[in-house]
């Protein structure tokens, strides 16, 4: 056996066989699938993007308008809706997309292909896939390429989407392959759980809300609020009904509704049913930072969510975390993931769905006695900061994907 001593080391560098050096730092790169990257209300996905690997975050989505905005690379038109030509081509390709849908692949092999090669260009190492839906669609190419992927569940993608045999088939498939799922509430879990999901694969990790951005607001007396897209789900005619019967009664009381979708005719219907063009404003859609400006003058926020006729549910609203956070008295139902965090007479107000009544009760004694009405509210903001902060839901899913924190934080 020969010793070495110091004196008989040999000079550093020049090695027989110098130590391997490890190698150059590579940052971990991070896929973000989904349907688009331009939808308005979806701002958790505009967060993941900019938030969870800067610099590191590659795009897959079927519709690219806005998402250059990112500066990110991009894969889109995957499973691309068809151009048409006239009614007749029109027809004719609606029907084969819907068989494809029904029967189909999630993707062809052309897509693929190119999703493949797009990863492997760019050294992906981690998907994740917002909504069940997109998980489902690219799951076959993570699972050809060894890629662990994570999945976030966030409404109709664990309610509506389900109740369609293909849909949850490929759901159960996917299962079997995911790293991890993502739900914004455990009522969605449930349904998970229920079709087959394994629970240890799930984290319950609400969107969230920047708290800092939705500071303690200063409310005017009598300000009610409604903010979300104008759908079955969201039935903002029922809010409009629940506030038309008491309207009489607070003659201060003011409604602003925000938002847009297919149910605003029926909105204009119940407001003149009531005789409330006076009592309340329909914006449209808003800025977030109008909302968040509009939210800090109001008392109270209002949203009768339900189950909508294809059994599309919410997940647990951004809007509704959006009010706790201003200090806001919610006054909503008890509908899929509300209940989680909206606690009757301790963070908020509810009612059953579809119980108009009951709203216009709580509504009325939300106006009727302001001092209860803001101390609901504290304790929601309260609420809100310990358990829907969208910086702790950042560090909870890198934590669970295994990404690094930033070196500079985003905002």
């Amino acid at each position: 056996m020969v010793f070495r001593t110091a004196a008989s080391a040999p000079v550093p560098g020049h090695e027989r066989n110098p130590p391997t050096r490890p190698p150059p730092f590579r940052a971990v790169i991070l896929a973000i699938v989904a349907p688009s990257f331009n939808a308005f209300s979806e701002t958790f996905v505009a967060d993941h993007v900019r938030s969870l690997a800067p610099g590191a975050t590659v795009l897959v989505c079927s519709d690219s308008v806005g998402a250059e905005i990112y500066g990110c690379p991009v894969l889109s038109h995957v499973r691309p809706h068809f151009t048409t030509f006239g009614p007749l081509d029109a027809m004719v390709k609606k029907v084969y997309v819907a068989l494809r849908r029904r029967f189909g692949r999630p993707l062809d092999f052309a897509d693929s292909m190119r999703m493949m090669e797009f990863f492997k260009a760019h050294g992906v190492d981690r998907v994740l896939a917002e909504f069940g839906q997109s998980g489902a669609l690219v799951a076959d190419v993570c699972a050809r390429l060894g890629l662990p992927l994570y999945v976030y569940f966030r409404g109709a993608d664990a309610s509506a989407a389900i109740e369609r045999g293909l849909t949850r088939r490929r759901y159960v498939k996917m299962f079997r392959q995911v790293r991890g799922v993502f739900c914004v509430s455990q009522f969605l879990a449930d349904r998970l759980i229920s079709i087959g999901c394994p629970p240890d694969l799930i984290t319950i990790n609400p969107s969230g809300v920047l708290t800092e951005a939705f500071p303690l607001g200063s409310p005017e007396p009598g300000r009610l609020i409604a903010v979300g897209r104008l759908v079955e789900k969201k039935a903002p005619h029922l809010t409009l009904d629940a506030f038309g019967r008491i309207a009489g009664q607070f003659p201060q009381a003011h409604l602003d509704m925000i938002g847009d979708g297919p149910l605003a005719a029926k909105c204009h219907e119940m407001i003149a049913r009531h005789g409330l063009e006076q009592r309340v404003t329909m914006h449209g859609s808003m800025d977030h930072a109008s909302v968040a400006r509009l939210m800090g003058r109001s008392a109270i926020f209002v949203q009768h969510s339900v189950t909508a006729p294809d059994k599309d549910m919410e997940g647990f609203p951004t809007a509704i975390a959006e009010a706790m956070s201003v200090g806001l008295t919610v006054v909503s139902t008890r509908h899929s993931g509300i209940p989680e965090h909206v606690l009757h007479e301790k963070t908020g107000l509810l009612v059953e769905e579809g119980d108009v009544a009951g709203m216009a009760a709580e509504l009325g004694r939300a106006l009727e006695d302001p001092d209860f009405a803001r101390m609901l509210g504290l304790a929601a903001r309260a609420h809100a900061i310990v358990h829907l902060d969208r910086l702790r839901a950042r560090q909870h899913v890198r934590a669970v994907m295994g990404l690094p924190e930033p070196a500079q934080p985003p905002a």
